[in-house]
This record gives structure tokens, sequence and C-alpha cells, in this order.
């Protein structure tokens, strides 16, 4: 009986430590996620940058110089 009572205080004290760390972590999440639901893709302000002097630059280039996802939404 001491075994699984012992048992039950260290889950019970598992649950809250978990507990407080998702809501630590929840709100910014939430927050996070509504912001780039309204910012899709083509409102995006971080780009990659390639160099030129990269080799891996013109196979990129070239792969990518017929990709259209698809039209910019008008406003």
């Amino acid at each position: 009986l001491r075994f699984l009572r012992s048992g039950m205080e260290r889950v019970a004290r598992a649950w809250s430590i978990m507990g407080g760390i998702v809501l630590a972590v929840c709100p910014p999440a939430i927050y996070s996620s509504y912001k780039l639901h309204y910012r899709t893709w083509h409102y995006r302000t971080e780009y990659t940058v390639v160099r030129d002097d990269d080799p891996y630059a013109q196979e990129l280039r070239e792969s990518y110089k017929d990709f259209v996802p698809y039209t910019v939404p008008r406003r």
C-alpha cells in the first residue's frame, strides 16, 4: 500500500510540472499561430538569401525558375 501511495505522489508531482510547462508554453504558441494565420506566404518579411558565389545557387535558380504556387490575391 505504501508503494502505491508513493507512486501516486510522484505521478501527481509529474502531472503538475507538465501542466505548468503547458500553461507557460501555450499562450505564446497560440498567439504565434494566430498571427501566422493572417500572414500567408505572400506577406513574408523574411527570405532565404543565396549568394551568387555559392556553388548551389545556379542549381537552385534552375529548379525554381518555373515555380509559381498560385497567383497572389489582389487587395
